[in-house]
């Protein structure tokens, strides 16, 4: 009897994740579908699944389990080293000590940072990782959709004050949204949010004069459809930190 009922909660199961992978695929097809009226490349759906499947990973690390999200972080950090040494592998001998040192402020902060803010509090970091997803989605959609003068074509000739414009909105959103988690207020959140929007964008910008310095397009290939791990990081860069500085100031305003 007992053996029955085994055999029917896994058929259950079963056909639950296969209801639940069929229901996935259709909404990526129809998600890329709407996507491609903005971008027509081909590694699209590449990179909307590793996307969804990075954010799924990322949401349950953080909130639920510490030692989890603090392997992802120490890997993370691993490849980013690998990463900037293989970028910065063409600089001239008496210029690599200066490199190194760079990448190593540039790495080592931020990921301290990410760390020490989830030791504080795992709703900040949910709320930091909003901001910046928020920021680079939209600033794509609306720079796409709107296009307008560029920010920084000697930079990136892709990004438009458009773009920053429609990211800093977003990130106001998720400011307003996620002020309900903390007693600081909404006013406070949406101005963060907005500045913290701002900052990443200057983040992104700062890795691409990186790779412009040494003439390369990506910083890997090891994220499907998106390049290296400081490709999908950039924008976080120089948040965490500032991130965790605003944390220390404003720590009452921070409390549950």
């Amino acid at each position: 009897m007992e053996k029955d009922n085994f055999k029917k909660q896994l058929n259950n199961f079963n056909e639950t994740v296969t209801n639940f992978t069929k229901i996935a695929t259709n909404w990526i097809d129809k998600l890329v579908e709407k996507i491609s009226q903005f971008d027509d490349s081909s590694d699209l759906r590449t990179r909307i699944v590793s996307g969804i499947v990075m954010l799924f990973i990322g949401i349950v690390a953080i909130r639920f389990f510490q030692s989890l999200f603090f392997l992802i972080v120490i890997s993370i950090t691993i490849l980013m080293t690998f990463e900037w040494l293989e970028l910065t592998k063409s600089a001239h001998d008496d210029g690599k000590k200066k490199w190194n040192f760079i990448g190593f402020v540039y790495i080592l902060l931020p990921m301290f940072s990410v760390l020490k803010l989830r030791e504080i509090d795992s709703n900040i970091v949910l709320w930091m990782f909003a901001v910046i997803c928020a920021t680079d989605i939209f600033a794509y959609f609306t720079g796409k959709n709107f296009g307008g003068p560029k920010l920084m074509p000697n930079i990136s000739p892709n990004k438009t004050w458009a773009g920053l414009l429609g990211g800093v909105f977003a990130s106001m959103v998720i400011g307003f949204l996620s002020s309900f988690m903390f007693s600081g207020g909404i006013s406070f959140f949406v101005f963060i949010s907005a500045v913290l929007s701002v900052i990443e964008q200057g983040s992104d910008l700062l890795e691409s004069k990186f790779k412009r310095i040494f003439g390369v397009k990506d910083s890997g290939n090891i994220i499907p459809g998106h390049g290296g791990v400081l490709d999908r990081f950039d924008g976080m860069m120089l948040v965490a930190p500032v991130t965790l500085l605003l944390v220390w100031i404003y720590s009452g305003n921070f409390a549950k």
